[in-house]
C-alpha cells in the first residue's frame, strides 16, 4: 500500500477535464462515437503522446454500451443503442464516463469526464393498440355526441418526434376533435355530424390516420367500422284493414281459418310480431284459437255445438321492443251448419289439479295413490235419438279403466300402482260411439301426470371422496366438489350438503357441494383428515345420504433443514495425504419426499478458500497434507440445503482442529559450527555452569516439542554433566591437571514425541591448567578472570540472541496463519452421481458417556487441553450423536505397540480441543512407562486407580450380540459388536478382546496375555 501511494505521488496527476460526445441511437455496432479527450492530448508534449495509455474507470450508468480503444483513446458502440429503452421520455439522455489518461514516460496522469448525449430519431411510428374497432350506435343518438376516442403513442423520446396529428376519411357523417389529455397526450374523438336512421343505411367505416412531426413524418391507421343499431320506431302494419270469413260446422279441429299477417320494418325484437285477438270471450276461446306467432286462427272445439253463431273481434299485433308498439284489425266470423252432429264428450278432472290445453287434458295424481284412484269424470252427450243417439265408450291402454256411473257418465280409475321415477306421464284416449249406420264417434284424449313423493334418498356419485390440498393453503380454498343425485323431483330433489357434527377445519358449500378449507394446512402438523358429509334433500320428512371424504395434504418446501447443532468440531492428524475423512454431518427436514431430501456443501464465501471437500451426503474431507505449524485450525461455514422448489438452505460453523504430529528435528543453534569451543579454568569448583545448550523445535508445544538433553561421548571420565532438561552443562567432578587438557564433547538434543526426532553438535572445552602457587604474580590472574569474563559474557549474548530469536520466530509464525486464514487455498471439488449424495435423515442410536469421578489433578499438570472448548463445543460422530472418540489414541497407541510409520493409517482424529493432542500423548507416554501395554501391564484394579472408569449407556443395535471391552487409555469402554454367526464385526484396535462375548459382560485381567481375557459376569 505504501509502495502504491508512493508512486502516486511521484505522477503529475490533473483531473477535471470534460469532452462530450454525441451519437444517435441505432448506430451500427463498432460505430466511432469519438475521441476520449482530443483536446486534451494535443496539449501534451510528443514524449508524453508517445506512449499514451487509456482506460476506463468504475463502471457509471449505461457504461456497457460503449467501448474503449486503450490503445488510441477512441470510443466505439458496443451494442445497439436503444434511446428510450435507456433513458425513457427524457429530453436528454447521457452516458458519462471517467476515463484515465496515463504515461509512464512522462510521469503523467489525468481523469477525463466524457459525456456522450445519445440523440433521438424519428425511430417509431405513432401507434394504435388495436388495427381496428367496432362501435355500435343507436339511430337516435343526437348529433353532436362523441362516438368513440382513440389515442396513438409515439415510442420517440424527444417531443419533436411525438407531436402527433390527427386525419379521418369517409366522415360525411362524422367528424374528427381532437384534444389534450393532462399528460398532452393528444387524443382523436369521433362526433357524429348528421342524425342516423338504420332502416336507409346501417354501416359506416371511417378510416383515422396518425402522423408524427419528424423529418421524415412515419403514420398509422385505425379504422373504426360503426353500425347503426336498431330503436323501436315503425308500427306493425297489416296486409289489409279487415277480415271477413265463414267456416263450416263439420270443420275439424287444428283446421286453420285464417291467417293473418302483419309486419315491422324494425329489427331483432323491435320488429318481431306476435298475434291476440282483443275482446276475446270464453265461449269464443272454447271453439277457437290463434297462434301468437304465426298468425293463424285454428278451429279448436266441436263447432257442430255453435252451428249458425257469428263473431266480432279484432285482432292485435304487437312487437317486442323495450317499449312495444300495437296495430288492430277487425274480425268478422261466422259457423255454418251442414251435417248431423257425433257424440259429445265432456271430462272432468277429479284427481288434485289439471287441466285443458290446445289439444288433451291433463291429471294430476300422486305417485303413492292406492290402486283404484279416480282421474277423472266423463260425460257424453248426443243430440240424436234412437241408435244414432246410442253411445258406448272406451279407454286405451291397461293402466286406466271406465267404470259406468249410472245415469250419469263414467269415471276414470287407476289400475296399477303408480311409480314417478318408472313412469313419469300417461297418455290414453276415451273413444264413444254411437249406433248409428254409419256410426259416428268422438275421442278425447288425456294426460296423466304422476307427481312426485318424496320416497327416495339423495345418492352420492361415489361412496367416499379422496382429494388433496397444498399445505400453506389460503383459508376459503376449495379441495373438492362432492355431488349427490336425488330421483325425487323439486324440493324433494333439492339436496342440501353439511358436515357431519363440529368441524374447524373445513366448510361446505350447502348448495354446491363445494369442501372448502376453513383455515390454512401444516402437513408437518396433520398431513391426512376424514371429513364426513350429509346429503339432505328439502322433502317432507327429509331424506339423507353420508360419504366420506379423504384430505391429503400435499407437502410443499416450508421448512428448512435444521442442522443437529449450530457449531460442529472435528479434529484430524496433520501431515496426513488427501482425501482423508474429517468428520460428517448431519441434518433433518421436516418437509418429505424431495422436499425433504438434503444436500451438503461449503457456503460461497468458503469455496476455494479451505483445504476441504465438502461432500453432497455431508462427509468432510482433506483435500491437501495439512500442516498444523502453518494453521492449527480452520473455521468455515456449510450449508444444507433440500431439493424442493424453491430450495431453502440453513448453514452451521464449522471448525477442524489439527492435531500436532512430530515432523520437525530440533535445531541446535549453541554450540555450532563457527562457535564449538570453550576455554573453562580448572580453578572451576563442582556445579559451576560451563555453558547452555540453546535448542529450539518448531513442533506445537507439548511432547513433540519438549527436548531432552545429553552427552553422547567425550566425558568417559564423567568431568561434566549435562542437565537433560534445561541443557545446562556443568563441571561435575574436581580434576587435577598439570597442563592444558581438550575434551570434545558430542551433544545430543531430541524431542519427546512418539518418533523421537533428534540433532547433534560437538563442543570443545579448553580445560586451562592454573598454577595456584603464583598467589604474587597478578597478571596471568588477572588475564584468566578477563578470559572468564568474557567467555561469560559471550554465553549470555548468545542466550538473549537466542531468546529473541525465538520470539521473533512465533511473532512470524503467528502473522503467517493470519495471512493463511485470510488467503484462499483451492479446493478442489469431486463431481458425484446425485442419487448417491442424498442425505436422508434416519433416526440416531444416542450414545451418553457419563463420567464417574474426575482425572486426578496430577495426572493433567503437563496437559494444556482447553478445557474451556470442550465445555462450549459439542463433538458429533456420522450420525449426530454426541460422543468423544479415541481415534487419534486409537492411532498412538499403535504408533507405540506396533512401530508404525508417520504415514500410519490413522485417518480421522478427534481430540479434546486446543492442544488435545499434548494431553493424548502424555497420557499414552505415561501408561508405556507404567508398563499398561504388552503383557506385563498392571491389573485391571491399579489401571482404574490410575485412569477411572467411564460407565457406558448404550441403546443397543439390531446386530446379534453387543458388548463393552476397555480401551488401551482404559478411561473409556468401547462398544464390540458380532454378526448372526458370533463373529467379531468390528473389533477396534485399542481395546482389549480376543473375541466376542455376551452382552453386559466385563473382562477380568488375570495377568496373562491379553488374549487370555476371560469373561465374567460382574464388575471388578
Amino acid at each position: 500500500m505504501l509502495l502504491v501511494t508512493f508512486l502516486i505521488s511521484c505522477v503529475f496527476a490533473v483531473h477535471g477535464t470534460k469532452t462530450t460526445l454525441h451519437v444517435a441511437e441505432e448506430s451500427d455496432l463498432n460505430y466511432l462515437i469519438g475521441h476520449a479527450g482530443n483536446e486534451v492530448v494535443q496539449s501534451l508534449p510528443e514524449s508524453a503522446r508517445s506512449d499514451l495509455v487509456y482506460s476506463m474507470i468504475g463502471t457509471g450508468e449505461h457504461t456497457n454500451l460503449v467501448k474503449l480503444n486503450k490503445q488510441n483513446g477512441n470510443l466505439y458502440t458496443a451494442e445497439l443503442i436503444d434511446r428510450e429503452s435507456t433513458c425513457g421520455n427524457r429530453e436528454l439522455c447521457s452516458i458519462n464516463l471517467k476515463v484515465a489518461l496515463y504515461s509512464s514516460k512522462a510521469s503523467y496522469f489525468e481523469i477525463l469526464d466524457v459525456e456522450i448525449l445519445i440523440d433521438d430519431i424519428n425511430d417509431h411510428a405513432p401507434s394504435f393498440a388495436l388495427d381496428s374497432i367496432n362501435v355500435n350506435v343507436p339511430e337516435s343518438t343526437p348529433v353532436g355526441t362523441i362516438i368513440t376516442s382513440v389515442t396513438a403513442i409515439d415510442r420517440d423520446s424527444t417531443q419533436k418526434h411525438r407531436n402527433v396529428t390527427y386525419d379521418a376519411q369517409n366522415t360525411e357523417m362524422f367528424g374528427l376533435q381532437v384534444t389534450q389529455t393532462k399528460d398532452n397526450v393528444p387524443v382523436a374523438s369521433l362526433i357524429l355530424l348528421q342524425p342516423l336512421d338504420r332502416e336507409s343505411r346501417e354501416a359506416y367505416s371511417v378510416l383515422v390516420s396518425a402522423a408524427d412531426g419528424g423529418q421524415k413524418s412515419e403514420s398509422s391507421e385505425i379504422n373504426i367500422d360503426i353500425t347503426v343499431t336498431d330503436v323501436n320506431d315503425n308500427y306493425p302494419q297489416f296486409g289489409q284493414p279487415s277480415y271477413n270469413i265463414s267456416v263450416q260446422e263439420n270443420a275439424t279441429i287444428g283446421t286453420i281459418v285464417l291467417t293473418v299477417t302483419a309486419s315491422d320494418e324494425d329489427v331483432r325484437d323491435n320488429g318481431r310480431v306476435t298475434y291476440g285477438i282483443s275482446g276475446e270471450t270464453t265461449f269464443f276461446s272454447l271453439f277457437f284459437m290463434i297462434d301468437k306467432y304465426t298468425g293463424d286462427i285454428l278451429v279448436k272445439g266441436d263447432l257442430t255445438r255453435i252451428s249458425g253463431e257469428h263473431f266480432e273481434l279484432e285482432i292485435v299485433c304487437e312487437d317486442h321492443g323495450e317499449q312495444p308498439l300495437s296495430s288492430k284489425v277487425n274480425l268478422t266470423l261466422s259457423v255454418l251448419d251442414v251435417v248431423n252432429n257425433p257424440p259429445m264428450i265432456d271430462v272432468n278432472i277429479l284427481s288434485g289439479g289439471g287441466g285443458r290445453t290446445s289439444d288433451n287434458l291433463t291429471a294430476l295424481v300422486p305417485e303413492s295413490s292406492e290402486t283404484g284412484t279416480v282421474v277423472a269424470f266423463l260425460s257424453v252427450t248426443d243430440r240424436d235419438t234412437d241408435d244414432n243417439g246410442n253411445v258406448s265408450c272406451s279407454v286405451s291402454g291397461r293402466e286406466f279403466e271406465l267404470q259406468d256411473v249410472p245415469s250419469s257418465g263414467y269415471i276414470i280409475v287407476s289400475r296399477l300402482p303408480l311409480d314417478r321415477e318408472t313412469t313419469d306421464k300417461y297418455d290414453f284416449t276415451v273413444t264413444c260411439i254411437d249406433a248409428g249406420a254409419p256410426p259416428l264417434s268422438s275421442t278425447v284424449s288425456i294426460t296423466v301426470l304422476v307427481q312426485d313423493v318424496n320416497d327416495n334418498a339423495p345418492v352420492f356419485s361415489k361412496k367416499s371422496y379422496f382429494a388433496s390440498i397444498v399445505e400453506n393453503n389460503e383459508p376459503g380454498k376449495q379441495i373438492v366438489s362432492l355431488l349427490a343425485s336425488d330421483k325425487d323431483l323439486d324440493n324433494n330433489s333439492r339436496i342440501r350438503y353439511y358436515i357431519q357434527g363440529k368441524n374447524l377445519d373445513f366448510a361446505i358449500d350447502s348448495r354446491s357441494g363445494a369442501l372448502k378449507a376453513k383455515r390454512s394446512f401444516d402437513r408437518e402438523h396433520t398431513s391426512e383428515y376424514e371429513v364426513t358429509i350429509v346429503a339432505t334433500d328439502s322433502g317432507f320428512p327429509p331424506l339423507t345420504a353420508t360419504t366420506t371424504v379423504f384430505v391429503s395434504v400435499i407437502d410443499v418446501n416450508d421448512n428448512a433443514p435444521s442442522f443437529k447443532v449450530s457449531h460442529f468440531q472435528f479434529f484430524v492428524l496433520e501431515n496426513m495425504p488427501a482425501g482423508m475423512k474429517v468428520g460428517q454431518l448431519s441434518a433433518t427436514d421436516k418437509d418429505v419426499g424431495v422436499n425433504g431430501n438434503l444436500l451438503f456443501s461449503v457456503t460461497e464465501g468458503y469455496k476455494n478458500t479451505i483445504p476441504f471437500i465438502v461432500f453432497q451426503d455431508g462427509s468432510i474431507k482433506t483435500s491437501e497434507t495439512l500442516d498444523r505449524e502453518e494453521k492449527d485450525r480452520y473455521v468455515f461455514q456449510v450449508k444444507a440445503y433440500d431439493l424442493g422448489s424453491p430450495t431453502i438452505v440453513s448453514t452451521a460453523d464449522v471448525t477442524v482442529r489439527l492435531v500436532d504430529d512430530n515432523d520437525n528435528a530440533p535445531v541446535i543453534n549453541y554450540p555450532n559450527k563457527e562457535n564449538e569451543t570453550i576455554v573453562v579454568f580448572s580453578e572451576k569448583t563442582v556445579g559451576s555452569t560451563v555453558a547452555v545448550i540453546q535448542a529450539n523445535d518448531a513442533d506445537d508445544s507439548g511432547p513433540n516439542s519438549d527436548l531432552e538433553f545429553s552427552i553422547v561421548s567425550g566425558n568417559e571420565q564423567k568431568v561434566f554433566i549435562l542437565d537433560n532438561t534445561f541443557g545446562t552443562l556443568r563441571i561435575n567432578k574436581e580434576r587435577e591437571i598439570q597442563a592444558d587438557e581438550t575434551f570434545s564433547l558430542r551433544i545430543l538434543v531430541s524431542d519427546k514425541g512418539y518418533h523421537r526426532k533428534t540433532a547433534e553438535t560437538k563442543l570443545n572445552i579448553i580445560l586451562k591448567y592454573v598454577d595456584d602457587t603464583r598467589q604474587s604474580d597478578g597478571g596471568p590472574r588477572n588475564a584468566m578472570v578477563t578470559t572468564s569474563v568474557v567467555a561469560i559474557t559471550v554465553v549470555a549474548a548468545a542466550a538473549i540472541t537466542t531468546i529473541l530469536c525465538i520470539f521473533r520466530r512465533n511473532a512470524q509464525k503467528k502473522k503467517k496463519e493470519k495471512q493463511n486464514r485470510a488467503q484462499p487455498i483451492k479446493q478442489s471439488q469431486q463431481v458425484v452421481p446425485i442419487e448417491s449424495l442424498i442425505y436422508k435423515p434416519v433416526a440416531t442410536k444416542q450414545v451418553t458417556f457419563t463420567e464417574e469421578k474426575e482425572l486426578k489433578k496430577a495426572d493433567m499438570t503437563s496437559s494444556t487441553t482447553d478445557h474451556e472448548d470442550l465445555d462450549n463445543m459439542e463433538l458429533y460422530n456420522s450420525t449426530g450423536t454426541s460422543m468423544f472418540t479415541n481415534s487419534l489414541i486409537e492411532c498412538k497407541t499403535k504408533m507405540l505397540m506396533d512401530d508404525c510409520s508417520d504415514d500410519s493409517d490413522c485417518g480421522t482424529n478427534y481430540d479434546s480441543g486446543k492442544g488435545g493432542s499434548y494431553l493424548d500423548v502424555y497420557k499414552l507416554n505415561r501408561m508405556r512407562n507404567l508398563g499398561y501395554f504388552g503383557p506385563k501391564r498392571p491389573p485391571i484394579e491399579k489401571m482404574d486407580a490410575n485412569f477411572p472408569a467411564v460407565t457406558l449407556k448404550l441403546t443397543p443395535y439390531t446386530a446379534a450380540q453387543t458388548f463393552y471391552l476397555p480401551t488401551h487409555t482404559c478411561d473409556t469402554w468401547t462398544l464390540c459388536q458380532t454378526d448372526r454367526r458370533g463373529l467379531c464385526l468390528n473389533r477396534p484396535s485399542n481395546v482389549f478382546c480376543p473375541g466376542c462375548y455376551e452382552e453386559t459382560d466385563v473382562l477380568k485381567d488375570d495377568g496373562r496375555d491379553p488374549d487370555t481375557l476371560q469373561a465374567m459376569t460382574s464388575p471388578p
